[in-house]
């Protein structure tokens, strides 16, 4: 499994995609720091991000972590391969 090994790597304050965090958290995090008094809010959308980064920096930036070379096969042919 990948995601105990990247998990470590994310930031404490992204909710999107991870075990055991939901957007209702990340709405909870968000007033609960408006109550603290600030101001801004940022929300990202990742929709587009594998279509436009450049796959191969992605792959340098994973292969620092995993240095098996069937998975990072796996990794480049499921960021090359089309939605249908």
């Amino acid at each position: 499994k990948l995601t105990p090994i990247f998990e470590k790597q994310f930031s404490e304050y992204s909710y999107g995609f991870r075990p055991n965090r939901s957007a209702h958290q990340a709405i909870e995090q968000a007033r609960s720091y408006i109550e603290e008094g600030y101001t801004y809010v940022v929300d990202i959308d990742l929709e587009k991000f594998f279509d436009k980064v450049q796959h191969d920096k992605l792959m340098a930036l994973i292969a620092k972590t995993i240095d098996d070379k069937p998975t990072l096969k796996l990794i480049r042919r499921f960021l090359q391969a089309g939605i249908m």
